[in-house]
Formats: structure tokens, sequence, C-alpha cells
């Protein structure tokens, strides 16, 4: 199934390509002077991507002739692209400028650099904002092949463009368009300088609501959902998986790559946090990306049952202050977002807290889908520790805390199926535990322990954190069984750490307590 709400996009002017269109105007392999600012035959414009790309085009020339041209320079440029320090193959010229003058590789007072350093600052008050010129080199991360004659292409204001004009120098040392335009698949193997305005790089604001201990998967490992796709209230809810279908979406190759972004709302207009993604190349973002981004703890009590997500794809530019709507089944979320003025507008989609996590999710332009983990009761995982982090007071080598929430009920000796205390640290004397922590309260009445064959753990207590201290809620003595379930009589417990505190081992081994799995349910 999917929901497609599609929103009113912004697409940047795709009529009036001044300088895309001069630059065609030449005949193919004709010598020409340095392109001529498209300004002086029509009135000023104020779309700023117009604008840009105007200007831009008036730095090929000082770009061939004071960069390119020079192979110290030259060398340069590739370097400080390769570095990626913004996320792409981008090398921004204020940065070239600046750093070839610290190494005297270039005499500051050339004709050709002076020039070149007045091109820069064209673009420092664009319509009241300043954009930064860049030479993007596409796939300069993927092998291309240099060449000592330099390509130079200019970003055209209409993204929808599949193939623009190139430039070289010829022999006489004047600007010559290349004979053919310059499209994606010239770029897989050969070098283009494309010049463009640098897009910022975001960081993401709210990064500090996710659960350290469940972010150190970190993109490309998928969070493991509840299996049945339902949601329970206090889950934790991920952004899994997106990617947008359609490659063309959000400009043409000569843009670099695709900066996307998330904002999750509530019901009320709240913005949850802003997502800011790493960028992905045009040519892979149309594959799945795994993403694997925690939202929130669905607390309906705190959120309600909706969720709007509002996608856009960043430009850069001043920022704006946008109105959205995201209608569901019962209402609209509405609301101000800001992002930026060049920014892309990338739809949105509401997600329900009743609908399953199977299910994926197109804004018209985005695909995503979402993943719900752990939570209060319901189906899905049922078992609360399955989730949790486990931790123990000491291991024995071989050993380990995560075999007693590994899923796996066995029952056999040995590490690779338990926990159990270190030597040197026997109870009853020295207590051991072993615990989970869920990462968030969880309220639960039912504790199973499982131990292993011909060992089975003798005392211990089930313990659970008040906020204070462990209490124990239940006491287990004189065990023989290889499974224990423990129910406790004075009621559900609310907590988000359950303990195992072992007191003795079998009796032919009271120094050792071992646990093969911890299971904790609601009810």
């Amino acid at each position: 199934m999917h929901r497609k709400l599609p929103m009113p996009v912004r697409r940047r002017t795709a009529v009036t390509l001044l300088g895309a269109a001069l630059a065609l105007s030449f005949l193919p392999g004709q010598a020409t002077a340095a392109p001529e600012p498209a300004t002086r035959a029509a009135a000023v414009p104020t779309n700023d991507d117009v604008v840009i790309s105007q200007r831009l085009q008036t730095m090929v020339r000082p770009v061939l002739t004071a960069v390119a041209a020079d192979t110290n320079v030259r060398a340069l440029v590739r370097t400080i692209a390769a570095r990626q320090s913004d996320g792409d193959t981008n090398a921004l010229l204020s940065t070239v400028v600046r750093e070839a003058e610290e190494s005297r590789i270039v005499n500051p007072t050339d004709p050709r650099w002076v020039a070149l350093k007045s091109s820069i600052t064209q673009l420092a008050d664009v319509n009241g904002f300043a954009y930064h010129p860049q030479v993007y080199i596409p796939n300069l991360d993927e092998g291309i092949v240099t060449s000592t004659s330099v390509v130079v292409a200019v970003a055209p204001a209409d993204e929808t463009l599949n193939a623009i004009p190139g430039y070289v120098l010829n022999s006489s040392g004047q600007v010559q368009q290349t004979p053919t335009a310059i499209d994606e698949a010239y770029t897989d193997t050969k070098e283009v300088w494309v010049l463009s305005a640098n897009e910022p790089v975001t960081t993401n604001p709210t990064a500090a609501l996710r659960p350290v201990a469940l972010d150190e998967a970190g993109p490309g490992a998928l969070a493991t959902c509840n299996p049945t796709g339902a949601r329970n209230d206090k889950g934790l809810e991920y952004l899994q998986k997106w990617r947008v279908p359609n490659r063309g979406e959000f400009g043409g190759w000569f843009e670099g790559k695709r900066e996307m972004r998330a904002i999750i709302l509530t019901t009320t207009g709240v913005t949850i946090r802003t997502i800011a993604f790493p960028g992905i190349k045009k040519k892979y973002i149309d594959r799945w990306q795994n993403s694997d981004i925690f939202i929130t703890t669905w607390d309906r009590a705190q959120w309600g049952d909706v969720l709007g997500y509002q996608w856009y794809e960043e430009d850069g530019g001043p920022e704006v202050a946008i109105g959205v709507s995201i209608p569901f089944s019962g209402g609209t979320i509405n609301a101000n977002v800001k992002w930026h003025k060049r920014d892309d507008n990338g739809g949105s989609a509401a997600v329900m807290f009743s609908e399953s996590t199977y299910l994926e999710y197109n804004t018209g332009k985005v695909s995503f889908a979402t993943c719900s983990q752990g939570g209060d009761g319901g189906t899905g995982y049922d078992n609360f520790a399955r989730t949790g982090i486990a931790s123990a007071s000491s291991t024995y080598p071989g050993y380990s805390p995560a075999r007693v929430n590994d899923g796996s009920a066995n029952t056999s000796l040995g590490g690779s199926y338990s926990w159990a205390n270190n030597a040197g640290t026997y109870p009853p004397g020295s207590p051991e535990w072993v615990q989970v922590d869920f990462g968030v309260d969880k309220t639960f009445r039912r504790v199973v322990v499982y131990t292993s064959a011909g060992y089975p753990i003798k005392d211990f207590d089930v313990q659970v954190w008040n906020g204070v201290t462990f209490v124990s809620a239940a006491s287990v003595r004189n065990n023989t069984a290889l499974s224990t379930t423990v129910v406790f009589g004075t009621g559900a417990r609310t907590s988000r750490l359950v303990r195992i505190l072992g007191l003795s081992g079998p009796t032919h081994q009271a120094g050792f307590v071992r646990v093969n799995e911890l299971e904790v349910y609601a009810a």
C-alpha cells in the first residue's frame, strides 16, 4: 500500500535560461571571447538561480585562464575537492585563492589572477544574500580520467537539463565551446569542472534526542523491528530507509550530491526533529538508503496518533518560513517550517500509529519506511529484554552478557549460549548480576530465566531499578529447573532496568551463576 500525499512543488525557474542560452548560441568548436553577462540584454532578474547562473557564466574565462591553465593551481583544485570537506567533491574558489597564494604558486598581481578574484565577488550579493562560487568535479572520487585540457561548465538555472555546454581553452588561449554538450555519461569517465554555488552542510540539530545505546549500529544497519509490524505505546520509532524513485528529482547531475532533509511534526505542528541525511549522488538516490534514524519514543499521550514527515532537498540561500499542510485520515497537520530559499520541496506524508510498519509511504517524490521497536504491551516483541542492552558485574572469559537477550532460549552449557560471572567474584559472599537496560521505562510483571544444563542457577533475586537503587521484586531459592518463570505477586513494575542478582550457583559449583536467557513480559 502506498500513501501518496503530494505537496505543491517549488520548482526553479525553467523559462529564463539566459546564461545557458547565451552559451549555446556559440557554434560548436567556435572560438570566442569570454561569455558576456546575459543581463546586458535583459532586465535584471530577481530569481536567485538565474542571477547565479548568469554571474557564474562570466567566471568561465577567469577559471580557465587563471586556474585550469596552471599546472600547480589545477592540481590544488583537485586536492581541495578530494578532501570532500562538505561531503562532496567541491573546491570553494575562495579556498583555492587563499591556498594558492599561501603556497606562493601564483603571482597575486597577475591580471588573470586579479580577474579571477574579482569574479568571485559577484556572488557576494545576490538579492541580498552571499553565495560562494565553487568548482564541482563529478566523480573525482570514482576514478575519472583527469586531463591537462580542463572542460569547464556552468550549472544552469534550469535544473531539469540533462546536457549543458562545455568550454575549453584553445591553442590561442581563447575560450572555445566543446563540440558536444556535456551530459552525465560524459562525467562518468572524464573530468569536468562545474561552476556552481556552494550548498551548505547542515548537521543534525536534534541528534541529542537519539538514545546513544541504540544508535551504535549507525547508518546502514537496520533496527530490529516488531515482527508483526505493529506499534506499541512508548515504542521506539525509527525512520528505517528512504529513496527517491525518480533520479531526475531535485536537479541534474551538475548539482552534485542530494542533501535530503526530513522534518518530523506532531499533529499540533510541533517539530520533533529535523534530520539531515548524508549527501547521496544522483545516480544512487533511487536505491534504498538504510538510514535507521531514531525519531522518538512514540508516547501517545505526548505525541498523539499521527506524525507528519515533510521532506525537502537543501540547496541553500536565505532562510524562509514555509506553511505546510499534511492531510491524514481525520484531520490535517498545519505547521510553519523553515528551510532555504533555493531548497526544493520533497512533499509530505502522514504516518499513523495504527498503521503497519510494513507500509511504504510516498510523498510523490520521496519513498520511505518506518520501524517500531519494543514498547508497552500489545503485539510485536512482547519480550522487552530482546531490544535492550545487556551488561554484567563481571564475566567469565568466553562468555558474554549479550547472550541473555539474543533471542535464544537454548540451555546448553558454554559461552556460546550463556553469561557466567568471572572467577574470584564468587557468590554468595559477592553476589553477581546480569541486567538488561530497555532504554525507556517499560511496565512488566513476568520474567522468565533460562540457565545452563547441569549447572542451574540455584538462588537469585529479580531486581528492578526504582530511580534511586535496585529493589528485589521477587526471590527464587533452591531452583533446579532450567527454565523458571517469575510473576510478581505485588503487581506490575515500571522500570527501564531488570537485573538477575545471582546469589548461588548449583550445589556442586556454587561460585558460578549462569544465565542463558532473560525474558521480560508485560503480563
